[in-house]
């Protein structure tokens, strides 16, 4: 589509200039410069009407981007949210498992000053036997 009107516009553009070399060979006498300023009101019409064509076609260009855009912000904004949802799941599971193993290590130190107390206990009761 883009390419097609950029032909159009080319082939305007090459109508225009083909208009312009023609009405500097006509240029000459009054009736001359009527022909002149008509054929120049006729080359400026094509020259808008080119314009007018290229940005509608600008336009629609820019909004194609635009939509593109839109596109690839909520893809990439969909993918970060995936990636921070992984990132906290791991590391929750990581807080779990060290929780886990904090209160093991933590209830083996209890028991082992238990035992270790009793021990001592044991040791002094047998110590004033003696």
């Amino acid at each position: 589509e883009g390419k097609g009107s950029a032909e159009a516009v080319q082939e305007r553009v090459g109508r225009i200039q083909q208009l312009k070399d023609a009405l500097r060979e006509e240029a000459e006498g009054p009736q001359r410069e009527l022909q002149v300023l008509s054929g120049q009101r006729r080359v400026l019409v094509l020259q808008m009407e080119a314009l007018r064509v290229e940005a509608q076609q600008t336009e629609r260009d820019l909004q194609d981007q635009h939509q593109r855009h839109q596109t690839e912000l909520r893809r990439l904004r969909d993918e970060s949210l995936q990636v921070f949802r992984a990132f906290r799941q791991v590391s929750e599971e990581q807080r779990k498992l060290s929780e886990g193993r904090y209160r093991s290590v933590l209830l083996e130190a209890v028991q082992d000053a238990v035992y270790l107390s009793a021990q001592n206990q044991q040791l002094q009761a047998d110590n004033k036997r003696l």
